[in-house]
Protein backbone atom coordinates (compact mmCIF):
# COMPACT_ATOMS: atom_id res chain seq x y z
CA UNK A 1 0.00 0.00 0.00
CA UNK A 2 2.84 2.22 0.90
CA UNK A 3 4.85 1.81 -2.42
CA UNK A 4 1.50 2.14 -4.73
CA UNK A 5 0.55 5.65 -2.73
CA UNK A 6 4.53 6.79 -3.25
CA UNK A 7 5.20 5.57 -6.80
CA UNK A 8 1.70 7.66 -7.21
CA UNK A 9 2.97 10.82 -5.72
CA UNK A 10 6.15 10.41 -8.02
CA UNK A 11 4.51 10.27 -10.94
CA UNK A 12 2.02 12.81 -10.06
CA UNK A 13 5.33 14.56 -8.91
CA UNK A 14 6.98 14.32 -12.65
CA UNK A 15 4.08 15.37 -14.51
CA UNK A 16 3.71 18.20 -12.65
CA UNK A 17 6.93 19.26 -13.57
CA UNK A 18 6.64 18.23 -17.03
CA UNK A 19 3.72 19.99 -17.23
CA UNK A 20 5.32 23.32 -16.01
CA UNK A 21 8.18 22.57 -18.32
CA UNK A 22 5.81 22.41 -21.51
CA UNK A 23 4.19 25.20 -20.49
CA UNK A 24 7.26 27.58 -20.38
CA UNK A 25 8.93 25.90 -23.51
CA UNK A 26 5.86 25.96 -25.48
CA UNK A 27 5.68 30.27 -25.57
CA UNK A 28 5.83 31.47 -28.53
CA UNK A 29 9.34 33.52 -29.38
CA UNK A 30 8.04 36.72 -30.26
CA UNK A 31 9.95 39.11 -32.47
CA UNK A 32 10.48 41.98 -30.88
CA UNK A 33 10.89 44.13 -34.22
CA UNK A 34 9.79 47.40 -33.31
CA UNK A 35 11.31 49.85 -30.11
CA UNK A 36 12.11 53.54 -29.03
CA UNK A 37 15.06 55.02 -27.54
CA UNK A 38 14.34 56.01 -23.86
CA UNK A 39 10.60 54.73 -24.12
CA UNK A 40 11.02 54.17 -19.79
CA UNK A 41 10.07 58.23 -20.02
CA UNK A 42 6.56 57.32 -20.18
CA UNK A 43 5.64 53.27 -20.03
CA UNK A 44 1.92 53.19 -20.66
CA UNK A 45 2.07 55.57 -23.80
CA UNK A 46 4.88 53.26 -25.18
CA UNK A 47 2.95 50.16 -24.36
CA UNK A 48 0.12 52.09 -26.33
CA UNK A 49 2.23 52.81 -29.50
CA UNK A 50 3.33 49.09 -29.53
CA UNK A 51 6.98 48.94 -28.73
CA UNK A 52 8.43 45.82 -27.86
CA UNK A 53 12.29 46.79 -27.14
CA UNK A 54 13.82 50.11 -25.33
CA UNK A 55 17.10 51.36 -26.20
CA UNK A 56 18.81 52.68 -22.88
CA UNK A 57 22.25 53.73 -21.87
CA UNK A 58 24.63 53.71 -18.90
CA UNK A 59 27.05 55.71 -18.35
CA UNK A 60 30.13 54.76 -16.89
CA UNK A 61 30.69 58.57 -16.15
CA UNK A 62 27.97 58.41 -13.69
CA UNK A 63 28.51 55.26 -12.24
CA UNK A 64 32.10 55.76 -11.94
CA UNK A 65 32.26 59.18 -11.45
CA UNK A 66 34.94 59.18 -8.29
CA UNK A 67 37.17 57.56 -9.13
CA UNK A 68 38.01 53.37 -9.60
CA UNK A 69 36.97 52.58 -6.39
CA UNK A 70 33.69 54.42 -6.32
CA UNK A 71 30.62 52.97 -7.69
CA UNK A 72 27.28 54.77 -7.81
CA UNK A 73 23.79 53.45 -9.10
CA UNK A 74 23.08 54.30 -12.86
CA UNK A 75 21.74 57.17 -14.54
CA UNK A 76 18.81 55.10 -14.88
CA UNK A 77 16.75 53.97 -11.33
CA UNK A 78 16.46 50.57 -10.99
CA UNK A 79 12.69 51.30 -10.82
CA UNK A 80 12.24 52.36 -14.35
CA UNK A 81 14.18 49.85 -15.88
CA UNK A 82 12.40 47.00 -13.81
CA UNK A 83 8.95 48.88 -15.09
CA UNK A 84 10.69 48.77 -18.66
CA UNK A 85 10.84 44.69 -18.02
CA UNK A 86 7.60 44.18 -16.27
CA UNK A 87 5.80 45.88 -19.24
CA UNK A 88 7.42 42.84 -21.65
CA UNK A 89 9.94 45.20 -23.01
CA UNK A 90 13.46 43.59 -23.63
CA UNK A 91 16.16 46.49 -22.76
CA UNK A 92 19.25 47.15 -24.78
CA UNK A 93 22.05 49.25 -23.40
CA UNK A 94 24.60 51.70 -24.72
CA UNK A 95 28.03 51.60 -23.09
CA UNK A 96 28.96 55.11 -23.02
CA UNK A 97 31.16 58.00 -21.25
CA UNK A 98 34.75 57.58 -19.88
CA UNK A 99 35.24 59.34 -16.57
CA UNK A 100 37.50 61.95 -16.45
CA UNK A 101 39.58 60.75 -13.72
CA UNK A 102 40.47 57.84 -15.91
CA UNK A 103 42.54 59.76 -18.33
CA UNK A 104 44.56 62.89 -18.81
CA UNK A 105 42.32 64.95 -21.08
CA UNK A 106 39.27 64.10 -18.71
CA UNK A 107 37.12 64.14 -21.43
CA UNK A 108 34.26 61.79 -21.53
CA UNK A 109 35.32 60.91 -25.45
CA UNK A 110 38.84 59.81 -24.88
CA UNK A 111 39.95 56.38 -25.01
CA UNK A 112 40.10 54.59 -21.69
CA UNK A 113 42.92 52.46 -20.79
CA UNK A 114 42.08 48.88 -21.91
CA UNK A 115 42.01 47.43 -17.98
CA UNK A 116 40.04 49.91 -16.42
CA UNK A 117 37.39 49.73 -19.08
CA UNK A 118 37.14 45.79 -18.80
CA UNK A 119 37.04 46.29 -15.04
CA UNK A 120 33.83 48.53 -15.34
CA UNK A 121 32.40 46.14 -18.64
CA UNK A 122 32.37 42.83 -16.63
CA UNK A 123 31.01 44.44 -13.51
CA UNK A 124 28.11 46.12 -15.27
CA UNK A 125 27.29 43.02 -17.09
CA UNK A 126 26.81 41.28 -14.02
CA UNK A 127 24.82 44.01 -12.16
CA UNK A 128 22.14 43.78 -14.63
CA UNK A 129 22.86 39.88 -15.59
CA UNK A 130 18.99 38.58 -16.09
CA UNK A 131 17.66 41.95 -16.64
CA UNK A 132 19.55 43.15 -20.18
CA UNK A 133 21.01 41.16 -22.31
CA UNK A 134 21.99 43.38 -25.30
CA UNK A 135 24.85 45.93 -25.00
CA UNK A 136 25.57 48.32 -27.64
CA UNK A 137 29.45 49.15 -27.01
CA UNK A 138 29.81 52.95 -27.55
CA UNK A 139 27.66 55.46 -29.99
CA UNK A 140 28.66 57.00 -33.47
CA UNK A 141 32.25 56.46 -33.31
CA UNK A 142 32.57 57.42 -36.94
CA UNK A 143 31.88 61.16 -36.29
CA UNK A 144 35.34 62.76 -36.83
CA UNK A 145 34.54 65.87 -36.22
CA UNK A 146 35.47 67.18 -33.02
CA UNK A 147 33.01 69.98 -33.09
CA UNK A 148 29.93 68.19 -33.81
CA UNK A 149 27.41 67.93 -31.41
CA UNK A 150 27.36 64.00 -32.28
CA UNK A 151 30.78 63.82 -31.94
CA UNK A 152 31.38 61.33 -29.04
CA UNK A 153 34.68 59.25 -29.61
CA UNK A 154 38.08 60.23 -29.59
CA UNK A 155 39.84 57.43 -30.69
CA UNK A 156 41.23 55.48 -33.99
CA UNK A 157 39.05 52.68 -35.57
CA UNK A 158 42.13 50.73 -33.79
CA UNK A 159 41.22 52.05 -30.47
CA UNK A 160 37.64 51.01 -31.31
CA UNK A 161 38.11 47.32 -31.51
CA UNK A 162 40.44 47.44 -28.99
CA UNK A 163 37.16 48.36 -26.88
CA UNK A 164 35.11 46.65 -28.55
CA UNK A 165 37.26 43.16 -28.15
CA UNK A 166 37.66 43.43 -24.44
CA UNK A 167 33.52 44.41 -23.99
CA UNK A 168 32.41 41.58 -25.74
CA UNK A 169 35.10 38.73 -23.80
CA UNK A 170 33.69 40.76 -20.34
CA UNK A 171 30.43 40.41 -21.32
CA UNK A 172 30.43 36.41 -22.68
CA UNK A 173 32.34 35.53 -19.58
CA UNK A 174 29.21 36.90 -17.15
CA UNK A 175 27.06 35.37 -19.95
CA UNK A 176 27.78 33.82 -23.23
CA UNK A 177 23.79 34.45 -24.25
CA UNK A 178 24.20 37.84 -23.90
CA UNK A 179 24.46 40.20 -27.25
CA UNK A 180 27.24 42.51 -28.19
CA UNK A 181 26.09 45.20 -30.31
CA UNK A 182 28.33 47.59 -32.79
CA UNK A 183 28.06 50.92 -31.80
CA UNK A 184 25.12 52.87 -33.71
CA UNK A 185 27.27 54.27 -37.13
CA UNK A 186 26.27 56.60 -39.13
CA UNK A 187 26.03 56.78 -43.05
CA UNK A 188 27.54 60.72 -43.79
CA UNK A 189 27.51 63.09 -46.72
CA UNK A 190 30.82 62.94 -48.45
CA UNK A 191 31.58 59.60 -47.42
CA UNK A 192 31.62 56.01 -47.93
CA UNK A 193 28.69 55.36 -45.17
CA UNK A 194 30.31 51.76 -44.45
CA UNK A 195 33.81 53.17 -44.52
CA UNK A 196 34.20 53.01 -40.73
CA UNK A 197 32.76 49.73 -40.63
CA UNK A 198 35.11 48.10 -43.25
CA UNK A 199 38.33 49.57 -41.24
CA UNK A 200 37.09 47.88 -38.37
CA UNK A 201 36.21 44.54 -39.87
CA UNK A 202 39.55 44.01 -41.39
CA UNK A 203 40.91 44.90 -38.12
CA UNK A 204 38.79 42.01 -36.61
CA UNK A 205 39.09 39.50 -39.93
CA UNK A 206 43.58 39.93 -39.29
CA UNK A 207 42.59 39.17 -35.65
CA UNK A 208 43.61 35.13 -35.15
CA UNK A 209 40.88 34.89 -31.95
CA UNK A 210 38.26 36.15 -33.91
CA UNK A 211 37.09 33.33 -35.71
CA UNK A 212 36.55 31.44 -32.13
CA UNK A 213 34.61 34.74 -30.68
CA UNK A 214 32.51 35.12 -33.69
CA UNK A 215 34.29 37.86 -34.53
CA UNK A 216 33.50 39.99 -31.26
CA UNK A 217 30.22 41.13 -31.86
CA UNK A 218 26.93 39.92 -32.68
CA UNK A 219 24.97 42.59 -34.58
CA UNK A 220 25.38 45.29 -36.98
CA UNK A 221 23.59 49.16 -35.40
CA UNK A 222 22.95 52.01 -37.76
CA UNK A 223 21.30 55.77 -37.26
CA UNK A 224 19.41 56.88 -40.45
CA UNK A 225 17.44 60.06 -40.39
CA UNK A 226 15.27 62.33 -42.80
CA UNK A 227 15.72 60.98 -45.76
CA UNK A 228 13.98 57.73 -45.58
CA UNK A 229 15.40 56.29 -49.06
CA UNK A 230 18.80 55.84 -47.57
CA UNK A 231 17.27 52.11 -46.45
CA UNK A 232 17.39 51.50 -49.93
CA UNK A 233 20.85 52.08 -50.13
CA UNK A 234 22.92 51.59 -46.62
CA UNK A 235 21.41 48.27 -46.16
CA UNK A 236 22.28 46.89 -49.35
CA UNK A 237 25.77 48.32 -48.76
CA UNK A 238 26.38 46.75 -45.20
CA UNK A 239 24.89 43.66 -46.25
CA UNK A 240 27.21 43.43 -49.22
CA UNK A 241 30.34 43.97 -46.93
CA UNK A 242 29.77 41.71 -44.56
CA UNK A 243 29.16 39.00 -46.85
CA UNK A 244 32.80 40.25 -48.53
CA UNK A 245 33.90 38.93 -45.07
CA UNK A 246 31.51 35.81 -45.00
CA UNK A 247 29.59 37.49 -41.50
CA UNK A 248 26.37 37.41 -43.67
CA UNK A 249 24.49 36.11 -41.07
CA UNK A 250 24.90 38.83 -38.90
CA UNK A 251 21.92 40.94 -37.90
CA UNK A 252 21.17 44.52 -39.00
CA UNK A 253 19.08 46.78 -36.41
CA UNK A 254 18.58 50.42 -37.48
CA UNK A 255 18.59 51.78 -33.70
CA UNK A 256 17.84 55.17 -34.33
CA UNK A 257 15.13 56.45 -37.20
CA UNK A 258 13.25 59.99 -37.11
CA UNK A 259 12.86 63.34 -39.19
CA UNK A 260 11.96 65.41 -36.57
CA UNK A 261 9.88 68.34 -37.24
CA UNK A 262 10.43 72.14 -37.38
CA UNK A 263 7.33 73.63 -37.46
CA UNK A 264 5.30 72.07 -34.67
CA UNK A 265 3.27 75.18 -33.07
CA UNK A 266 2.51 73.49 -29.81
CA UNK A 267 6.35 72.97 -28.82
CA UNK A 268 8.37 75.42 -31.15
CA UNK A 269 11.85 75.64 -31.73
CA UNK A 270 14.64 77.81 -30.01
CA UNK A 271 17.10 77.14 -32.53
CA UNK A 272 16.89 77.38 -36.19
CA UNK A 273 16.05 73.61 -38.11
CA UNK A 274 18.37 71.89 -40.09
CA UNK A 275 15.56 70.85 -42.33
CA UNK A 276 12.32 72.44 -42.89
CA UNK A 277 9.62 69.60 -41.76
CA UNK A 278 6.03 69.25 -41.07
CA UNK A 279 4.29 67.18 -38.44
CA UNK A 280 2.68 65.29 -41.35
CA UNK A 281 6.02 64.82 -42.89
CA UNK A 282 7.57 62.99 -40.02
CA UNK A 283 4.01 61.07 -39.68
CA UNK A 284 4.80 59.93 -43.44
CA UNK A 285 8.40 59.27 -42.68
CA UNK A 286 7.83 57.15 -39.80
CA UNK A 287 5.93 54.81 -42.07
CA UNK A 288 7.98 55.05 -45.30
CA UNK A 289 11.35 54.34 -43.16
CA UNK A 290 9.98 51.34 -41.19
CA UNK A 291 8.35 49.81 -44.61
CA UNK A 292 11.50 50.19 -46.67
CA UNK A 293 14.08 48.99 -44.20
CA UNK A 294 12.01 45.59 -43.79
CA UNK A 295 12.00 45.50 -47.21
CA UNK A 296 16.21 46.47 -47.49
CA UNK A 297 16.50 43.91 -44.35
CA UNK A 298 16.65 45.51 -40.94
CA UNK A 299 16.14 42.88 -38.42
CA UNK A 300 14.77 45.84 -35.81
CA UNK A 301 14.27 49.63 -35.88
CA UNK A 302 14.14 51.84 -33.20
CA UNK A 303 12.67 55.53 -33.08
CA UNK A 304 14.69 58.44 -30.86
CA UNK A 305 12.68 58.78 -29.63
CA UNK A 306 9.52 58.67 -27.30
CA UNK A 307 9.38 61.83 -25.92
CA UNK A 308 10.83 65.63 -25.86
CA UNK A 309 13.17 66.96 -23.58
CA UNK A 310 11.61 70.40 -22.36
CA UNK A 311 13.05 73.00 -24.87
CA UNK A 312 14.93 70.69 -26.42
CA UNK A 313 17.52 72.02 -29.48
CA UNK A 314 16.17 68.94 -31.90
CA UNK A 315 12.33 67.66 -31.27
CA UNK A 316 12.50 63.83 -31.89
CA UNK A 317 9.47 63.29 -29.63
CA UNK A 318 6.70 61.10 -31.04
CA UNK A 319 5.46 62.90 -27.80
CA UNK A 320 5.75 66.35 -27.07
CA UNK A 321 7.40 67.55 -23.16
CA UNK A 322 3.66 67.35 -21.73
CA UNK A 323 3.14 64.05 -23.02
CA UNK A 324 0.84 65.23 -26.20
CA UNK A 325 0.84 62.97 -28.94
CA UNK A 326 2.12 64.29 -32.56
CA UNK A 327 1.02 62.65 -35.25
CA UNK A 328 3.84 60.79 -36.02
CA UNK A 329 2.76 58.80 -32.53
CA UNK A 330 -0.47 57.25 -34.59
CA UNK A 331 1.99 56.58 -37.34
CA UNK A 332 4.17 54.28 -35.64
CA UNK A 333 1.18 52.78 -34.05
CA UNK A 334 -0.06 51.77 -37.53
CA UNK A 335 3.28 50.09 -38.34
CA UNK A 336 3.48 47.73 -35.05
CA UNK A 337 -0.08 46.97 -35.59
CA UNK A 338 -0.06 46.03 -39.39
CA UNK A 339 3.70 45.25 -39.74
CA UNK A 340 3.82 42.02 -38.29
CA UNK A 341 4.53 38.14 -39.17
CA UNK A 342 6.19 39.22 -42.41
CA UNK A 343 7.95 36.24 -44.02
CA UNK A 344 9.79 38.66 -46.65
CA UNK A 345 9.30 41.95 -47.94
CA UNK A 346 9.91 43.84 -51.18
CA UNK A 347 10.03 47.06 -52.53
CA UNK A 348 9.40 48.76 -55.86
CA UNK A 349 9.52 51.97 -57.55
CA UNK A 350 7.17 52.58 -60.12
CA UNK A 351 9.03 55.21 -62.67
CA UNK A 352 8.02 57.39 -64.26
CA UNK A 353 5.75 58.36 -61.86
CA UNK A 354 7.27 57.81 -59.02
CA UNK A 355 5.49 55.74 -56.60
CA UNK A 356 7.07 53.59 -54.15
CA UNK A 357 5.43 50.31 -53.19
CA UNK A 358 7.20 48.17 -50.57
CA UNK A 359 4.98 44.72 -50.07
CA UNK A 360 5.04 42.27 -47.11
CA UNK A 361 4.21 38.92 -47.46
CA UNK A 362 2.42 38.05 -44.20
CA UNK A 363 1.42 33.94 -45.84
CA UNK A 364 -2.20 34.42 -46.09
CA UNK A 365 -2.27 37.79 -45.68
CA UNK A 366 -0.44 40.61 -48.20
CA UNK A 367 -0.23 44.19 -46.46
CA UNK A 368 0.88 46.88 -49.18
CA UNK A 369 2.65 50.41 -48.45
CA UNK A 370 2.43 52.86 -51.26
CA UNK A 371 3.77 56.86 -51.14
CA UNK A 372 3.44 58.83 -53.89
CA UNK A 373 6.84 61.07 -54.19
CA UNK A 374 5.93 63.65 -56.55
CA UNK A 375 3.93 66.92 -55.83
CA UNK A 376 0.18 65.90 -57.41
CA UNK A 377 -2.27 63.75 -56.10
CA UNK A 378 -2.13 60.56 -58.13
CA UNK A 379 -4.37 57.76 -58.95
CA UNK A 380 -2.84 54.45 -58.58
CA UNK A 381 -4.10 50.94 -59.67
CA UNK A 382 -2.64 47.64 -59.04
CA UNK A 383 -4.17 44.58 -59.36
CA UNK A 384 -6.26 42.99 -56.71
CA UNK A 385 -5.00 40.00 -54.60
CA UNK A 386 -8.46 39.84 -52.71
CA UNK A 387 -12.06 41.47 -54.50
CA UNK A 388 -12.18 43.04 -50.58
CA UNK A 389 -9.28 45.31 -48.86
CA UNK A 390 -8.69 47.38 -46.00
CA UNK A 391 -7.42 51.05 -47.08
CA UNK A 392 -5.68 52.83 -43.97
CA UNK A 393 -4.78 56.37 -44.12
CA UNK A 394 -1.66 57.97 -41.84
CA UNK A 395 -3.95 58.68 -39.05
CA UNK A 396 -5.58 55.26 -38.87
CA UNK A 397 -8.77 55.55 -40.53
CA UNK A 398 -10.12 53.02 -42.52
CA UNK A 399 -12.31 51.96 -45.25
CA UNK A 400 -13.47 48.95 -47.21
CA UNK A 401 -12.39 49.28 -50.97
CA UNK A 402 -13.76 46.85 -53.29
CA UNK A 403 -11.71 45.84 -56.80
CA UNK A 404 -13.02 47.13 -60.08
CA UNK A 405 -12.00 44.61 -63.45
CA UNK A 406 -9.49 43.05 -60.74
CA UNK A 407 -7.58 46.33 -59.26
CA UNK A 408 -7.59 48.32 -56.56
CA UNK A 409 -7.31 52.23 -57.09
CA UNK A 410 -5.53 54.23 -54.85
CA UNK A 411 -5.41 57.97 -54.72
CA UNK A 412 -1.69 58.93 -53.48
CA UNK A 413 -1.45 63.08 -51.73
CA UNK A 414 1.74 64.10 -53.33
CA UNK A 415 4.66 65.13 -51.56
CA UNK A 416 4.32 68.38 -48.88
CA UNK A 417 8.20 69.35 -50.12
CA UNK A 418 8.67 71.81 -47.15
CA UNK A 419 11.98 71.88 -47.57
CA UNK A 420 12.16 73.13 -51.09
CA UNK A 421 13.62 71.19 -53.85
CA UNK A 422 15.44 68.64 -51.89
CA UNK A 423 12.09 66.88 -51.51
CA UNK A 424 13.09 63.40 -49.37
CA UNK A 425 9.62 62.73 -47.56
CA UNK A 426 7.25 61.62 -49.78
CA UNK A 427 3.45 61.81 -49.77
CA UNK A 428 1.66 60.49 -46.64
CA UNK A 429 1.49 56.69 -47.65
CA UNK A 430 -1.59 54.61 -47.86
CA UNK A 431 -1.67 51.04 -47.15
CA UNK A 432 -3.46 47.84 -48.21
CA UNK A 433 -4.13 44.76 -46.61
CA UNK A 434 -5.74 42.17 -48.82
CA UNK A 435 -6.53 38.45 -47.73
CA UNK A 436 -4.81 36.48 -49.84
CA UNK A 437 -0.66 35.25 -50.46
CA UNK A 438 1.27 38.13 -52.64
CA UNK A 439 1.72 35.20 -55.11
CA UNK A 440 -1.71 35.54 -56.28
CA UNK A 441 -1.17 39.24 -57.48
CA UNK A 442 0.46 38.95 -61.34
CA UNK A 443 2.63 42.19 -62.63
CA UNK A 444 1.60 45.72 -61.19
CA UNK A 445 -0.17 47.83 -63.65
CA UNK A 446 1.51 51.16 -63.28
CA UNK A 447 -2.33 52.72 -64.53
CA UNK A 448 -1.91 56.28 -63.31
CA UNK A 449 -4.18 59.05 -63.27
CA UNK A 450 -2.85 62.51 -62.59
CA UNK A 451 -5.47 64.78 -60.68
CA UNK A 452 -3.61 68.42 -61.14
CA UNK A 453 -3.56 70.93 -58.40
CA UNK A 454 -3.04 74.29 -59.29
CA UNK A 455 -0.62 75.43 -56.23
CA UNK A 456 1.80 72.83 -56.63
CA UNK A 457 4.53 71.61 -59.64
CA UNK A 458 4.14 68.58 -61.40
CA UNK A 459 7.32 67.57 -61.58
CA UNK A 460 9.37 64.82 -59.59
CA UNK A 461 10.86 66.32 -56.48
CA UNK A 462 14.75 65.26 -56.66
CA UNK A 463 16.69 63.98 -53.63
CA UNK A 464 20.41 65.77 -53.92
CA UNK A 465 22.52 62.31 -53.21
CA UNK A 466 20.92 61.25 -50.67
CA UNK A 467 22.85 63.11 -47.65
CA UNK A 468 22.12 61.93 -44.37
CA UNK A 469 22.24 63.70 -41.38
CA UNK A 470 22.57 61.47 -38.02
CA UNK A 471 21.60 63.58 -34.99
CA UNK A 472 21.92 61.87 -31.28
CA UNK A 473 20.69 61.64 -28.33
CA UNK A 474 23.86 60.65 -26.53
CA UNK A 475 25.93 64.05 -26.58
CA UNK A 476 29.94 64.00 -26.53
CA UNK A 477 30.59 64.87 -22.82
CA UNK A 478 28.64 64.11 -19.48
CA UNK A 479 26.47 65.74 -21.36
CA UNK A 480 24.66 62.62 -22.57
CA UNK A 481 22.52 35.58 -31.75
CA UNK A 482 20.90 34.50 -33.20
CA UNK A 483 19.54 36.13 -36.15
CA UNK A 484 15.60 37.06 -35.21
CA UNK A 485 12.83 34.51 -36.49
CA UNK A 486 11.21 35.72 -40.18
CA UNK A 487 13.70 37.89 -40.96
CA UNK A 488 12.45 39.61 -44.27
CA UNK A 489 13.72 38.25 -47.30
CA UNK A 490 15.20 41.20 -49.50
CA UNK A 491 13.83 41.62 -53.22
CA UNK A 492 14.34 45.14 -54.96
CA UNK A 493 12.89 45.95 -58.52
CA UNK A 494 12.52 48.76 -60.31
CA UNK A 495 9.65 48.36 -62.94
CA UNK A 496 10.80 50.50 -65.35
CA UNK A 497 13.63 48.20 -65.97
CA UNK A 498 14.16 44.88 -68.34
CA UNK A 499 15.54 43.21 -64.76
CA UNK A 500 15.58 43.56 -61.37
CA UNK A 501 18.25 45.58 -59.93
CA UNK A 502 20.05 44.76 -56.71
CA UNK A 503 20.30 47.96 -55.40
CA UNK A 504 18.34 50.27 -57.85
CA UNK A 505 19.31 53.55 -58.51
CA UNK A 506 16.22 55.74 -57.40
CA UNK A 507 17.94 59.28 -56.08
CA UNK A 508 17.97 62.19 -58.82
CA UNK A 509 20.83 64.39 -58.11
CA UNK A 510 20.43 67.81 -58.69
CA UNK A 511 23.83 69.92 -58.13
CA UNK A 512 22.65 73.35 -57.92
CA UNK A 513 20.87 72.28 -54.42
CA UNK A 514 22.87 73.74 -51.10
CA UNK A 515 21.97 71.82 -48.21
CA UNK A 516 22.56 72.50 -44.62
CA UNK A 517 25.52 71.00 -42.40
CA UNK A 518 24.09 68.36 -40.90
CA UNK A 519 26.94 68.59 -37.64
CA UNK A 520 26.01 72.42 -37.06
CA UNK A 521 23.20 71.79 -34.65
CA UNK A 522 23.01 73.10 -31.15
CA UNK A 523 24.69 70.24 -28.66
CA UNK A 524 21.64 68.25 -26.47
CA UNK A 525 21.54 69.60 -23.08
CA UNK A 526 23.79 67.11 -20.92
CA UNK A 527 22.05 64.67 -18.66
CA UNK A 528 21.65 64.65 -14.54
CA UNK A 529 21.86 60.80 -13.17
CA UNK A 530 18.65 60.54 -15.19
CA UNK A 531 18.31 61.76 -19.49
CA UNK A 532 14.45 62.96 -18.98
CA UNK A 533 12.99 66.37 -19.49
CA UNK A 534 13.19 68.57 -16.72
CA UNK A 535 10.35 69.98 -15.29
CA UNK A 536 8.67 66.32 -16.92
CA UNK A 537 7.35 64.33 -14.16
CA UNK A 538 9.33 60.90 -14.07
CA UNK A 539 6.65 58.18 -14.03
CA UNK A 540 7.85 56.16 -11.03
CA UNK A 541 5.77 52.43 -10.90
CA UNK A 542 3.40 52.20 -8.49
CA UNK A 543 3.97 49.39 -6.13
CA UNK A 544 0.93 47.67 -5.37
CA UNK A 545 -0.31 44.40 -5.04
CA UNK A 546 -1.62 44.28 -8.66
CA UNK A 547 2.14 45.08 -9.60
CA UNK A 548 3.86 42.29 -7.62
CA UNK A 549 1.57 39.34 -8.39
CA UNK A 550 0.99 39.67 -12.11
CA UNK A 551 -0.28 36.62 -13.57
CA UNK A 552 2.93 34.92 -14.75
CA UNK A 553 4.29 35.30 -11.11
CA UNK A 554 0.40 33.81 -9.94
CA UNK A 555 1.04 30.78 -11.97
CA UNK A 556 4.77 29.94 -10.64
CA UNK A 557 3.77 30.66 -7.22
CA UNK A 558 0.84 27.94 -7.78
CA UNK A 559 3.03 25.40 -9.52
CA UNK A 560 6.09 25.55 -6.81
CA UNK A 561 3.57 25.62 -4.25
CA UNK A 562 1.94 22.70 -5.61
CA UNK A 563 5.29 20.89 -6.30
CA UNK A 564 5.76 22.11 -1.72
CA UNK A 565 2.77 20.65 -0.58
CA UNK A 566 3.27 17.23 -3.16
CA UNK A 567 6.87 16.65 -1.51
CA UNK A 568 5.62 17.26 2.31
CA UNK A 569 2.86 14.91 1.73
CA UNK A 570 4.56 12.41 -0.18
CA UNK A 571 6.64 12.28 2.54
CA UNK A 572 4.75 12.74 5.18
CA UNK A 573 2.75 9.01 3.67
CA UNK A 574 6.34 7.64 3.62
CA UNK A 575 6.63 8.37 7.52
CA UNK A 576 3.38 7.39 8.54
CA UNK A 577 3.66 4.01 6.51
CA UNK A 578 7.03 3.02 7.85
CA UNK A 579 6.13 3.74 11.57
CA UNK A 580 2.65 2.98 11.77
CA UNK A 581 2.75 -0.49 13.24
Amino acid sequence: MSTKKLSFTLIFLIHLLNFASYSFAQEPQEIRRYGLVDAYVNPAEATTVGATWSRIQLRWDVVQAGGASDWKPANLPDPLLDNELATGREVVAVLIGTPSWATESGSSTAMPPTELWAEFVFKIANQYKGRVNRWIIWNQPDVTDPTSPNYTWDGTPENYYILLKEAYLKIKAVDPTMQVHLAGLTARPNQKSTEFLEQLLDLIIADPDAVNQNYFFDVVSYHVYYDPYQMTTLLPEVKNLLAKYGLQDKPIWINETNAPPSNDSLEPLNTPPVFNITLAEQSAYIIQSHALALAAGADRIAVNKLRNETSAPIPYGLLRADNSHRPAFKALQLVTTHFQDIQDATWQKIDPQGIYLVTLNQGEQTTTILWNSTRETTDFTLNSISPQAILIDEQGNQQSIAASSGSHTVSLPGAICSHGDYCFIGGAPRILIEAGNVSLRTDIQPAIVTQPESSTNSETPSRAATPTIIPTNIPPALPPTATPASMPTVTEVILDTPTPTVRPTTITVTPNIVLPDPYSGPEETPPDAIDVPVGTPTPIPQVTIFTILTPDRLLWLFLIGLLVFTISYGIQVVIWYRFRG
